[in-house]
């Protein structure tokens, strides 16, 4: 299954950070285990596209916190 979606940090007057991201996933079955992939699609600071910024110096700090806010969104 694929869901996409965008995952926001703010601090209010001072910046706006949106990651956009396509998430997809597979459940368990008796023969398999659960899968799934995060892909971040554009990452935007107030309006400005900064993807490259993203991967080079903020992919290890908020990896964690955009799979597990994707994992408990994914049906919405």
């Amino acid at each position: 299954m694929k869901t996409n979606g965008i995952y926001e940090i703010t601090d209010t007057f001072a910046y706006e950070l949106e990651i956009h991201y396509d998430y997809y996933w597979e459940d368990a079955t008796n023969d398999t285990p659960s899968v799934d992939d995060l892909d971040v699609t554009k990452v935007l600071l107030n309006g400005s596209d900064i993807l490259t910024f993203y991967y080079d110096f903020l992919e290890t700090e908020i990896s964690t916190q955009l799979h597990e806010y994707a994992q408990e969104n994914k049906f919405k």
